[in-house]
C-alpha cells in the first residue's frame, strides 16, 4: 500500500467520508494533470518525483512503466494513459502544490464552499492555510 492510499485511508478513519476523498483526488487530477500524455510530460514527471524525493516511494512497476514509456511519441492508449495519469497523481500529491489543492478540496466540502471547487487559487490558499495550522489542530490528518 502506498503512502497516499494509507494517508486516505486514515482520512477515513478519522471522519472524513470516502466519497470526499474521491472527489478530492478527481478534483486534483482534472485540475493539476495535463489531458494529453506526450514524452515531454511523461519525462516532466520522470524530474519532478526525482526532485521531489517521490521516485523512491513509488512502486517498482509503477517506476517502470514510466521508465519503459518515455520512449512514445504520444501514449494512445486510454488504458495506459489512465494508469499514467494515476501515477502522475501520486507524484504531484507528493509536492505542496498536490497536497494544498488535496486539503483545500476537503476544507471546502467541510465548510460548505463549493462553487470554489473550480478556482486553483483559492483551492490552494484554503489548502496552505490548513497545512500551516499547528498538529493538534488538523482534523484531517
Amino acid at each position: 500500500m502506498t503512502i497516499i492510499a494509507s494517508a486516505w485511508c486514515e482520512l477515513i478513519e478519522k471522519g472524513v467520508s470516502e466519497d470526499a476523498v474521491i472527489l478530492a483526488k478527481s478534483t486534483v487530477a482534472e485540475l493539476l494533470l495535463p489531458g494529453k500524455v506526450t514524452r515531454e510530460t511523461i519525462n516532466y514527471y520522470v524530474r519532478k518525483a526525482l526532485r521531489s524525493g517521490a521516485w523512491r516511494r513509488l512502486k517498482q512497476e509503477s517506476r517502470a512503466l514510466i521508465l519503459a514509456s518515455r520512449f512514445l511519441p504520444v501514449v494512445k492508449s486510454p488504458v495506459l494513459g489512465g494508469i499514467l495519469r494515476g501515477v502522475f497523481l501520486e507524484i504531484e500529491l507528493f509536492t505542496l502544490r498536490g497536497k494544498a489543492v488535496f486539503y483545500g478540496v476537503l476544507v471546502a466540502l467541510r465548510q460548505g464552499l463549493v462553487e470554489v471547487l473550480k478556482n486553483l487559487e483559492r483551492l490552494i490558499t484554503l489548502g496552505v492555510g490548513y497545512l500551516n495550522l499547528p498538529v493538534m489542530w488538523k482534523i484531517f490528518g
